[in-house]
């Protein structure tokens, strides 16, 4: 595979994950409207139950986008290290990125499924946010 070809497949994945992204937050958005509904509604156990799958379902598929995203990321400057390490001259373009993202072929390849930091965070907070909004009540009253 060639610099151009790494560089290609990778602005696809982006892409992709840029869909997937715009996914995620449409089921945010549903998964709060249940959230607010089922207060509204009064629901029963069983009502409750079903809005914490789907919340829980969406902080899941938030946590694949994340992870598609970071190793993506981290497989683009791989490839290119290893083009690099190879003996093959990068562009400068290619060459900022090893550098920035810093991941080369002597870590090895990207762990799959393994989002960054920061995305953990988000994703805690916002499955507490789920749980916390379908079963504790949050109101002053």
């Amino acid at each position: 595979m060639n610099e151009i070809e790494i560089l290609n497949y990778a602005q696809m994945n982006f892409i992709q994950n840029g869909l997937y992204m715009v996914a995620f937050t449409a089921f945010v958005f549903i998964t709060f409207r249940l959230m607010r509904f089922q207060k509204e509604q009064n629901a029963n156990i069983f009502g409750k139950v079903l809005v914490t799958i789907f919340g829980l379902c969406t902080v899941f598929f938030g946590y694949n986008v994340f992870s598609f995203l970071y190793v993506n990321q981290l497989g683009q400057s791989y490839r290119l290290s290893e083009l690099q390490y190879t003996g093959v001259e990068l562009s400068a373009l290619s060459q900022n990125w090893v550098d920035y993202i810093g991941y080369t072929v002597s870590d090895g390849l990207p762990i799959p499924f393994s989002p960054e930091p920061a995305a953990y965070v988000f994703l805690i907070t916002l499955a507490v946010m789920v749980i916390a909004g379908v079963w504790v009540n949050l109101s002053k009253n």
